[in-house]
């Protein structure tokens, strides 16, 4: 895979689940992996090329679902297929071949045509999945035309070699048939010079093959190419079947919008719990999109996300929501808590405003995607407020779409959209607080139960929800201590609105 860093760091594709969707594509062939480690984000002027790679998938989705039995038939022979670029390299560079890298390319030669024909049955107007006949490459491996796996230096290829080989086994029929030792042992010592004779003619031979094969490697690359291709679509088709990944467009505005998105890892990892992916909705625009919400809520999870579908999108591949829609991208970027700058002794705020610096390099040159996790958490409360309000204002003047999620108060002005996690806004608190106090054990998977993760947009002047207080409250913190938690912050913000 090719990781071009202002579309995500190694770490930051890990972080989102990108690695884990890639380790759940099905992809069978040699070429078909050769495919998919030279995949990459496509560039603002390969929209069209970007484009028909939607198309492609959307045509490969729909014969899976309506020609199965084409595809089970095709699965068989793509298992089968070997890497042969080696020996064709070879070949090109004039090397002789050996009788197991014939037998190879015959057997490549034998599955291609089976496959040309099994495709060809799909009628699908995908010009990089068409197969071109590879008849004389077989008729040249194949002289005796049995179109059976195996290969051999065939009689045919030689009356010399034929004749070398018939007086071999007349003097082997001898040496069966004769019982004097001395005899036997000058008979076989023919047959030795006779031997020689037949692998200097065979090598004569596998040269004049080798060279006559070098003709037809353009064809064999080009089958090359296009089981690679079929092979990988093919895998991203079923991925897309497998997750409801659906067809997105790519709008000419400045602007993403995701409805019902999911995250396969994390869907995948619930599921295991028996439970299921809220999926999120939500509309971006060129500026800054804040999202609040209280820890637990689910915002670090819906930032990863929207980059993990973007980045998909942006790669050729179809995201896993119910409507996508996106422009082209110059780069996406997510900022986290970096684990393995804190590892290089770097503090986890250094490695944010480090990575802050780069992410404003970019956004000054061109318009892409910017994800902001909780930042400026590394430092002091006060200037961590003041930081992400100054990073989100700044960011607000660029065409860039920018989210960021915190839980600071005062970050949000009337020009910038407010998402907020639903969170426990419509729960009963009191009766919550009963479930608790009669399940101790299991407080934290009930709170989650009663959670709830969808993004609802909301003024920009919506105050950020305050459940850290009412999870205090349900998981039977100390009242007094609540009593105190509650009077400082009653205070605070009648001494800021004293101030204003």
């Amino acid at each position: 895979m090719v990781i071009d860093i202002k579309f995500l760091t190694e770490k930051e594709r890990e972080q989102v689940g990108f690695n884990y969707v890639i380790s759940k594509l099905q992809v069978i062939t040699p070429y078909g992996r050769e495919e998919l480690k030279n995949a990459r984000p496509y560039k603002r002027e390969e929209r069209e090329k970007l484009e028909r790679e939607y198309e492609y998938i959307d045509l490969l989705k729909e014969s899976l679902e309506k020609d199965k039995e084409i595809f089970f038939k095709i699965l068989k022979p793509l298992f089968k297929i070997k890497d042969i670029r080696n020996s064709l390299k070879r070949c090109i560079e004039g090397k002789v071949l050996d009788e197991v890298e014939f037998y190879e390319i015959k057997i490549f030669a034998l599955l291609s045509e089976e496959l040309r024909l099994l495709i060809g049955r799909l009628n699908l107007d995908i010009e990089d999945i068409k197969l071109v006949s590879l008849t004389p490459v077989l008729d040249l491996l194949d002289p005796q035309k049995k179109r059976i796996a195996t290969f051999y230096v065939y009689d045919e290829y030689s009356s010399n070699l034929k004749e070398i080989r018939e007086k071999k086994r007349e003097i082997e029929r001898q040496i069966f048939a004769e019982t004097d030792r001395e005899k036997i042992e000058k008979l076989r010592e023919k047959r030795l010079d006779i031997v020689a004779l037949e692998q200097r003619e065979e090598l004569e031979v596998k040269k004049s093959l080798s060279e006559k094969l070098r003709k037809y490697v353009d064809l064999i690359e080009k089958n090359i190419k296009a089981i690679g291709r079929f092979d990988f679509l093919m895998a991203k088709a079923k991925l897309a079947i497998e997750y409801n990944g659906v067809k997105p467009t790519i709008n000419d505005e400045i602007k993403i919008l995701f409805e019902d998105v999911i995250n396969p890892q994390v869907a995948d990892i619930l599921k295991t719990q028996e439970k299921e992916f809220t999926p999120l909705t939500i509309e971006l625009k060129s500026g800054t999109t804040v999202i609040t919400g209280a820890n637990m809520g689910g915002k670090t999870v819906a930032l990863r996300t929207f980059a993990l579908n973007l980045l998909l999108s942006m790669m050729g591949f179809f995201p896993f929501a119910k409507k996508v829609s996106f422009p082209m991208l110059d780069f996406i970027h997510f900022i986290s808590e970096d684990l393995q700058s804190i590892s290089r002794g770097l503090s986890s705020f250094g490695a944010e405003v480090m990575k802050l610096k780069e992410v404003i390099e970019d956004v000054k040159k061109g318009t892409g995607f910017v994800a902001l996790d909780e930042i400026a958490r590394g430092t002091n409360p006060e200037e961590g407020l003041y930081i992400v309000k100054a990073i989100s204002k700044y960011l607000n003047g660029f065409s860039s779409m920018t989210v960021l999620a915190t839980h600071y108060e005062g970050v949000i002005e009337d020009d910038m959209v407010h998402y907020q996690v639903v969170g426990l806004k419509n729960v009963n608190f009191e009766e919550l607080r009963q479930k608790i106090v009669i399940d101790e054990e299991n407080s934290v998977k009930i709170l989650q139960e009663h959670m709830d993760y969808r993004l609802e947009r909301v003024d920009p002047n919506c105050e950020v929800p305050k459940d850290a207080l009412n999870i205090c409250r349900i998981f039977g913190l100390e009242r007094e201590v609540i009593e105190l938690a509650e009077t400082y912050y009653k205070r605070r913000r009648r001494y800021e609105r004293e101030q204003a």
